[in-house]
């Protein structure tokens, strides 16, 4: 028999932050796990000088990741001790370090092999558990151990996003000019910590820089409460505070009697401007997303328009602009990662790169940029990219890192074995390499398109004949990564950013609270846009998630419990519910990137919850403050009037 003793709980984030609640962990003096106080130019100034100030509080919810597979995963040692692991991950090396940590083996004696993942959305970027437990389990039983969750215990027992209630304070002068920005923060950390303090952290960086507003105030508090711990979920805590900051332009918008897209372009962000937290602007396209997708949308005249359509519907517009890192970060000293590239006597060429393939077309791009360099189709191209035994070092696939970091990477290995090649085709043709250009396929003389010699035939040439094999190494190395760790620079953490404007068209059925998303029209900054057809499918993947976490989208807890672990309770949006779409591809050309391409991955889902809110405040004269605005919430708020 075993007997429990129930100890007092807390559930709510503010009620777990009184000096009066019960410890969640009792080593420690408050539920507080961590805080972070950010503070740029004079904030009361800028409150002094502004013109109008508006305060309000947005709450957003807890959501799971929903996906394809559950997590799971196999376990195994071989006669030399050596212990495999296979499961879905999107960042392999890190995973097996903490495996050898955890396990206390070394390092060498543990290899990860990654298997088909069905999209990760961050939640396949932490060390889960069930992995050092087969491991241990195997080792005892000396046969493979396999663990998989069933789709209920994935719902509750996997990390979700973090629920934020944001207090936001922004001061404008009357021309609409953003002078001052004031944000706090509750992070709802559940019972441990995991990427609570990096998405608390990150959002207020994305928080002091969107704008450059000159005056910024950021607090920000992580608290444990008695519930299912949070991760890394795209977006990373960038879309929480999103929702409340432009929710409340709008509203700005309103009091000045302004076009929220003229408001958006007086403060928009520019190339080559440093904002107050210390960010440099490289490439930037934002002025450009705004006008196109105000332009594509109809947005001036649908604007204009009566709302009203008959029986007890409205149609509405709105919009959401955003900024995301478009490279990672330089969060952990480290921004770098190496690819080789090997040319077989038969012209293939095997890549050897960390790019995790997710379901993002990562495996697609690395492809694309090494057939580029070398002139040939990406067809004779392949990409080995799921095992640490054989892949580069690398921190794997998040913050939208992939094509920039190991697209450079896998750009500057195809270079190094090209200039073998040319070698090779100069003697063949005799012509110094400089005199000659690699493309479809074949070696070309610049002057003289008529001489040519095949590609292959070239490789052929160097290995049977002049005796020496063909590869590659490359290597992307951010030198500042190492220093801005050490400095703590907060605003130099981004390498390089994304911006994006999207438009959303919707009718309300005020009788019953339904929403129906009609239209929309995304307009990102891609830097160089490697696959077009895959970044419009990442945008409007990423949009139909926004979507959901806008409407429908919420882990419904009693006492800490998951009332609704199953997708008959929790509604999570598919193909079916999916809008017209308008994808455009803003080329601003980034500086630092591939062929000047920056990361697409997460930004589509950033301000999808601020542009449906925008909408619908545009089609009923309703402001919905909290999420999800699902079909119950909008009927009693309408119905009440609230603001």
């Amino acid at each position: 028999k075993v007997e429990y003793e129930v100890l007092p709980a807390v559930f709510d984030p503010e009620e777990a932050m009184r000096p009066d609640a019960p410890l969640i962990h009792t080593d420690r003096e408050s539920n507080v796990a961590f805080e972070g106080h950010k503070s740029f130019g004079d904030i009361e100034k800028g409150f002094f000088e502004s013109d109008y100030i508006f305060e309000d509080r947005y709450v957003t919810s807890k959501v799971t990741h929903c996906c394809l597979e559950t997590h799971g995963c196999i376990a195994y040692f071989d006669q030399l001790g050596m212990l495999t692991i296979r499961a879905p991950h999107q960042a392999s090396h890190t995973a097996r370090q903490e495996l050898a940590r955890i396990l206390d083996i070394p390092l060498s004696k543990v290899k990860i092999i990654q298997t088909t993942v069905g999209g990760g959305f961050g939640q396949r970027l932490v060390t889960d558990m069930k992995e050092p437990v087969a491991a241990i389990l195997s080792r005892i039983t000396e046969r493979p151990v396999k663990i998989v969750n069933t789709r209920e215990e994935e719902f509750s027992t996997a990390r979700t996003r973090y629920p934020y209630i944001i207090d936001l304070k922004t001061g404008v002068r009357k021309d609409g000019k953003i002078l001052a920005r004031q944000a706090k923060v509750i992070v709802d950390n559940g019972a441990y910590n995991d990427k609570g303090p990096a998405t608390l952290n990150y959002a207020g960086e994305c928080f002091s820089i969107l704008y450059n507003v000159p005056h910024i105030k950021y607090d920000g508090y992580g608290v444990y409460t008695n519930k299912q711990f949070g991760t890394a979920f795209r977006g990373f805590g960038n879309p929480q505070l999103h929702f409340a900051m432009e929710g409340q332009l709008d509203d700005i918008a309103e009091k000045l009697s302004m076009d929220p897209k003229e408001l958006r372009l007086r403060n928009a962000n520019k190339s080559g401007e440093e904002v107050a937290s210390g960010a440099k602007i490289t490439s930037c396209g934002f002025t450009d997303c705004i006008n196109q997708a105000v332009e594509k949308s109809g947005w001036k005249e649908k604007r204009a328009k009566n709302s009203y359509l008959g029986d007890g519907r409205y149609r509405g517009i709105g919009m959401a602009a955003m900024i995301h890192t478009g490279a990672g970060g330089r969060f952990y000293s480290y921004a770098a990662t190496d690819t080789f590239v090997k040319l077989s006597e038969d012209g293939m060429v095997t890549v050897i790169s960390p790019a995790a393939e997710i379901g993002q077309g990562a495996t697609m791009v690395i492809a694309q940029i090494t057939a580029e360099v070398l002139g040939i189709n990406p067809t004779e191209i392949t990409v080995i990219n799921n095992n640490t035994e054989i892949t580069p070092y690398d921190l794997g696939a998040w913050g939208s890192r992939t094509s920039f970091i190991c697209g450079n990477a896998a750009k500057s290995a195809a270079e190094e074995v090209k200039k073998e090649v040319m070698t090779a085709a100069g003697k063949m043709l005799d012509k110094s390499p400089r005199a000659l250009e690699a493309k479809e396929g074949e070696i070309y003389v610049k002057d003289h398109p008529d001489l040519f010699v095949a590609f292959k035939k070239a490789v052929e040439f160097a290995i049977t004949r002049l005796g020496y094999p063909l590869s590659g190494r490359g290597r992307y190395y951010d030198p500042l990564a190492p220093q801005v760790a050490l400095d703590r620079k907060y605003g130099h953490h981004l390498p390089t950013f994304a911006f994006a404007c999207q438009v959303v068209e919707l009718e309300v059925d005020t009788l019953t609270g339904q929403v129906k998303i009609i239209k929309v029209t995304a307009a990102h900054d891609t830097g160089r846009t490697i696959n077009p057809m895959m970044a419009e499918g990442q945008i409007e993947g990423s949009v139909l998630q926004g979507l959901g976490y806008a409407l429908t989208e919420e882990c419904v807890e009693q006492e800490g419990n998951l009332l609704n672990p199953n997708f008959a309770d929790y509604k999570i949006w598919t193909a079916l519910d999916s809008p017209s779409y308008d994808v455009i591809l803003i080329e601003s050309i980034d500086p630092d990137g591939p062929f000047g391409a920056k990361g697409i991955g997460e930004p589509g889902l950033v301000p999808m919850p601020a542009a449906v809110a925008n909408a619908i405040y545009h089609a009923t004269g309703v402001r919905f403050k909290q999420l999800p605005m699902n079909q119950e919430r909008i009927f009693f708020g309408l119905n009440q009037g609230e603001k």
